[in-house]
């Protein structure tokens, strides 16, 4: 075996296991152990974190960013990589931001000089608009790793007041530009939706012994999940204005029935949660919306009409 084919063999072999020895490496590549070495340390050379342990049950062991072997691409996969990124360009944070980045410019590095050029064309050509929002999101590689090793974790959450709550992470999604983390929260001792730019503080290192067991098959709809309670049966009337505007929420647009005049009429179900969103929402559309039921979201519209005339009183 050639000594190329070796190290790719070897970044391989390194990267299935958590601990190795020298001669477990040189007996399975079979070659001597002084090879084995010298071939170790082209590796450490090459970028690949090996930290080595003395003692009886020493050995070696790769640190947690793990390299990965050469792959080989198409024309066409490449492309699809530099697509996918692009979809992207218009966020202000990312869980690995700076890894995108660094990893784009290895993998344009060694691309042809006509890949190059179709590349830089279809960047030139192709955006994905998302709203540009300013917020900042401090947190969102620390709650993407929560997610995915299914701790829980303390917020500091600024709503109407700023509050501390233990939560556990089912995953992260965006949608118009921001970022919503859901989640398991013991305050509420139920399934809540948290904006991730109104988090301000996360500590890690809290008592896991209340760990909620989420496995596979209860996580797989975890997105937009439905509380367990009753759902509420929102009923809203439009002019046609409103329903132009309200066809520009997805998930309100998805429970439209439109007149022939152009008016129309809104029926869905929703969670209680949604209640705050829903009440913001169709005050904003004024005139060109009347929520008929549930009588929850027509009293807090009445309630903040009320408080907005006493504030415009004068």
């Amino acid at each position: 075996m050639h000594k190329a084919q070796r190290l790719v063999q070897l970044i391989m072999l390194v990267n299935e296991r958590r601990t190795f020895t020298v001669q477990e490496l040189a007996d399975e590549c079979g070659v001597s152990r002084r090879t084995m070495i010298r071939d170790l340390a082209e590796l450490s050379e090459l970028g690949i974190p090996l930290y080595s342990e003395v003692g009886a049950n020493g050995g070696y062991r790769v640190l947690r960013e793990k390299v990965l072997p050469p792959i080989s691409f198409t024309e066409h996969e490449a492309m699809a990589l530099f697509f996918a990124c692009q979809s992207l360009q218009n966020y202000k944070s990312l869980p690995f931001n700076n890894e995108v980045q660094g990893a784009l410019r290895k993998f344009f590095h060694y691309l042809s000089s006509d890949l190059k050029r179709k590349i830089e064309h279809m960047q030139q050509r192709l955006t994905f608009w998302i709203p540009p929002h300013q917020l900042d999101v401090p947190y969102l590689k620390e709650i993407l790793e929560a997610a995915l090793e299914q701790k829980i974790i303390e917020i500091r959450y600024e709503a109407s007041t700023a509050q501390k709550r233990r939560i556990q992470p089912l995953g992260l999604y965006t949608m118009n530009g921001l970022w919503y983390c859901q989640a398991y929260c013991f305050s509420a001792a139920d399934y809540r939706v948290f904006r991730v730019d109104r988090i301000s503080g996360v500590q890690c290192e809290v008592d896991q012994s209340q760990k909620v067991d989420l496995d596979e098959e209860n996580i797989q709809e975890w997105i937009m999940r439905k509380d367990e309670e009753t759902p509420l049966e929102l009923e809203v009337i439009l002019t046609p204005d409103g329903v132009r505007r309200c066809q520009s929420d997805v998930w309100l647009s998805s429970f439209m029935l439109v007149n022939e005049d152009g008016s129309g009429r809104i029926q869905a179900q929703m969670s209680t949660s949604y209640i705050p969103w829903v009440v913001s929402f169709f005050l904003g559309l004024g005139t060109d919306a009347h929520v008929t039921h549930p009588p929850q979201i027509r009293d807090q519209i009445r309630t903040r009409l009320q408080a907005m005339s006493a504030q415009y009183a004068d």
